[in-house]
C-alpha cells in the first residue's frame, strides 16, 4: 500500500496545520482514530504547525532577499548591486555661483569654509553655504555648496584583515570627499587618493580608494592590496574631508548674506547668485538602485548604446529620469551628435555645473566621433474637463468632496505614472485609476487638453518656436480655431493669439486679437505665426511687450493617449482642470431614476 507523502506548501498557519492533521488521520495511518482538536495533541500539532510555518516564511524571505529584483530591505539591495560593481549616489549638496561686489581690497582670496547664508522664509529654515576649496579671484563667480565641512582621521594598521574606515555621517555628498594618506601622524607630506572608477591601468601604485555603502547607510573607505591599488604603509595617517548637507531642502535659494569673520563688519561685500541654488538631492533611493545597477553592468563602463548612456548619466549625477537619442533622429537632425536630456529628482533640469561635469565622463567612454549634447526638459501639461458619476449611498461624500477627491488623485497619478521621460498618459489606464480613488465612483469621462508653456521676453528678436510634438486636432467647423492662448500686455492692451485655415495642407495661419469691453474679439493682425496640424510645431513672428511674460497655448490632441517624444515630460495640469461630478441616479433610486440620468455630451 502506498504511504501518504506529508505534502507541505502552503505558508499559512491554519492551513499547515490542517495538512499535518489530514496527514495523521489517514485511513491507514495509526492515528486515525485520535481526537486531535479534543486532547493534548492539538498542542503537539501547534508546535509543528508553527515550527513549519516559521521556517517556511524564513526560507520566503531569505530567497526574496537573495536577489535585487525583489529583496527590500535597502542593506539587502545595496549588496546585490555591489556585486554587480555599483555604488549607490550619496545626497548631494544644493550649490550655487555666487559672485562679490565692493569686496576690500586687502581680501585677495576666500580660504576653505568661507561661510554665506541664506534663509528659506516659507519653512523658516536658515541654510549655510561653504567654499569646498580656496577661491583665488574672489571677485570672479565662484561656487559655494550647502552644508558643513568635516574631517576625520584613522591610524591604518596593516594587520587587521580587509579593513575598512566608517564615514561617521549618512548625509555626505561622496562626491565632494576628499582622502588623504600621510606616511606617519607627523609627516607633512599628503598624497590625494582618487575614487577607483575602471579596472585598465590599475596597478600597485595607484593611489586609489574604494567606496561603498554599508549595513548602517553609511559610506565604508578601503584601500588596495598593493596588486590591485596602492597599500598604506602601516602607522599611515588617513584623513577624510567631506561635505555633510541637508540636500534639496537648501534648493531654490538665491538672496545671501555673511556673517563670516573673513569680512570687516563694515565694509561687508555685496553678494549676487547668478540662480536659484540647485542640485541638492536625497540618497539614492532602493527602486532607483534596482533599476539603475543592472544597466550600469550591463554598459560595462563605456558609452556606446542609448542605455550605456543613460546608466553612466544616473551613476554620475542626481538624475532620476533620463531620455537619450542619436541626433539622426534629432529635429533636425544633427549628426555626430548623442543627446541627453536628465530631469534630477527635486529640480527640473540638471545643473550647468553637473552638465559641464558629466561631459568628459562620457566623452572618454564614448565613440571618437561622437559628442554629447545635453539638453533641458520639456514639460507639456495635460489637463482635462472630467465628468463622474457617483453612488451617493455609498459615501458621505458631497459632489464638492468626491471633486476634491478625484482632484487630489490626479496629482497622485501625475507624480506616479508620469513626468519621467517614459510616462505615457493611457487615458483607459487613467480613467481606471480615476474611478478606482472611491468605491461610490461609478464611471468617469475625461475630455483630454494639452498646453505649452513658452517666456515672451523685451529683448527677443527670434521667432518664438513652441512645439507639442502631437498631432493636434483640427476643428470640423472651419471657422473654429484650434489653438487659444493666455494674453500679454504691449501699449497699454491686452493681446491673445488664435489660429485660422491657410491655403496649405496641414498648416494653419495664427492671427492676433484684442478684446473690447463686450468681450468681441477686436481683429489686430493676420499671418503672424503658424501652426502645424502634423506635428504640433507652433512658430510665432517676434512681437512688442511690455515686460517679460509667461505665456501659455491650448490645444487639443488628436488622441486621448499621449506619448512623450525626445525630451518631452508629461504633467496634470490641475489648474486648468475642471471636475464635476453627479449623482448616479439610477444606482440610487433604480429605474425611477433614469428619466433623470443625464449623459456626458462628448464635446460641449
Amino acid at each position: 500500500m502506498a504511504i501518504k507523502q506529508l505534502n507541505i506548501t502552503e505558508l499559512d498557519f491554519d492551513k499547515i496545520k490542517d495538512e499535518i492533521k489530514s496527514y495523521y488521520q489517514r485511513t491507514d495511518g495509526p492515528f486515525k482514530d485520535f481526537d486531535f482538536d479534543g486532547s493534548g495533541l492539538n498542542v503537539i500539532l501547534d508546535i509543528l504547525a508553527h515550527n513549519t510555518h516559521y521556517n517556511a516564511v524564513l526560507a520566503h524571505l531569505a530567497a526574496n532577499e537573495s536577489f535585487i529584483s525583489s529583496a527590500q530591505l535597502r542593506k539587502n539591495v545595496v549588496a546585490r548591486a555591489k556585486s554587480l560593481g555599483y555604488t549607490p549616489n550619496s545626497t548631494s549638496a544644493s550649490a550655487v555661483e555666487l559672485t562679490l561686489t565692493g569686496l576690500n581690497a586687502a581680501i585677495t582670496s576666500l580660504p576653505e569654509g568661507t561661510t554665506f547664508t541664506s534663509s528659506d522664509t516659507l519653512n523658516n529654515e536658515t541654510y549655510n553655504f561653504v567654499t569646498f576649496k580656496e577661491v583665488g579671484a574672489p571677485t570672479t563667480p565662484f561656487t559655494v555648496y550647502q552644508g558643513a565641512i568635516k574631517t576625520k582621521e584613522y591610524i591604518f594598521d596593516d594587520k587587521v584583515p580587509n579593513l575598512k574606515f566608517e564615514i561617521p555621517d549618512t548625509n555626505i555628498d561622496k562626491t565632494k570627499l576628499i582622502v588623504t594618506v600621510s606616511d606617519s601622524i607627523s609627516s607633512t607630506q599628503k598624497e590625494v587618493y582618487t575614487q577607483f572608477s575602471e579596472l585598465p591601468g590599475v596597478d600597485g601604485t595607484s593611489a586609489l580608494y574604494f567606496i561603498n555603502e554599508n549595513p548602517n547607510g553609511k559610506f565604508d573607505i578601503s584601500f588596495g592590496d598593493g596588486v590591485l591599488g596602492k597599500k598604506p604603509l602601516p602607522g599611515s595617517l588617513i584623513t577624510f574631508k567631506y561635505l555633510t548637507t541637508d540636500g534639496p531642502a537648501a534648493n531654490g535659494l538665491s538672496v545671501f548674506t555673511t556673517s563670516d569673520s573673513l569680512f570687516d563688519s563694515v565694509n561687508k561685500p555685496t553678494i549676487k547668485s547668478s540662480a536659484a541654488s540647485s542640485g541638492g538631492g536625497t540618497n539614492e533611493s532602493i527602486e532607483s538602485i534596482r533599476a539603475n545597477a543592472p544597466l550600469q553592468f550591463i554598459s560595462q563602463n563605456r558609452a556606446v548604446t542609448v542605455d550605456d548612456y543613460k546608466a553612466l548619466v544616473r551613476a554620475n549625477s542626481t538624475a532620476e529620469s533620463v531620455s537619450v537619442w542619436g541626433g539622426e533622429d534629432n529635429d533636425p537632425p544633427e549628426y555626430g551628435r548623442v543627446f541627453i536630456s536628465a530631469k534630477p529628482v527635486t529640480e527640473t533640469t540638471l545643473s550647468e555645473e553637473e552638465q559641464n561635469r558629466l561631459l568628459p565622463i562620457l566623452d572618454s567612454k564614448g565613440i571618437l566621433t561622437v559628442r554629447p549634447k545635453f539638453v533641458d526638459p520639456e514639460f507639456t501639461y495635460i489637463y482635462f474637463n472630467l465628468f463622474a458619476k457617483y453612488n451617493s449611498s455609498l459615501t458621505n461624500l458631497s459632489a464638492e468632496g468626491i471633486s476634491a477627491l478625484i482632484k487630489t488623485g490626479l496629482g497622485k497619478f501625475s507624480d506616479n505614472f508620469l513626468e519621467s521621460f517614459e510616462g505615457v498618459f493611457r487615458y483607459s489606464q487613467f480613467l481606471n485609476y480615476v474611478t478606482d480613488l472611491d468605491p461610490s465612483i461609478l464611471s468617469t469621462y475625461a475630455r483630454v487638453y494639452c498646453k505649452k508653456d513658452f517666456d515672451a521676453t523685451t529683448s527677443n528678436t527670434a521667432p518664438y518656436k513652441i512645439n507639442f510634438n502631437l498631432e493636434l486636432e483640427t476643428p470640423l467647423d472651419p471657422t473654429e480655431s484650434l489653438i487659444t492662448s493666455t494674453g500679454y500686455v504691449s501699449n497699454g492692451i491686452t493681446y491673445f493669439f488664435k489660429d485660422e485655415e491657410s491655403s496649405t495642407a496641414n498648416i494653419r495661419n495664427i492671427y492676433r486679437y484684442s478684446l473690447n469691453a463686450d468681450k468681441v474679439e477686436i481683429l489686430d493682425e493676420r499671418n503672424v505665426g503658424t501652426v502645424n496640424t502634423l506635428t504640433g510645431a507652433i512658430e510665432l513672428a517676434d512681437f512688442n511687450i511690455t515686460s517679460q511674460t509667461t505665456i501659455s497655448i491650448f490645444a487639443r490632441p488628436i488622441s486621448n493617449d499621449v506619448a512623450p517624444k525626445r525630451n518631452q515630460i508629461l504633467e496634470i495640469d490641475l489648474l486648468n482642470t475642471t471636475i464635476e461630478s453627479t449623482v448616479d441616479t439610477i444606482a440610487t433610486r433604480g429605474t425611477s431614476g433614469a428619466s433623470e440620468y443625464i449623459t456626458t455630451p462628448r464635446e460641449k
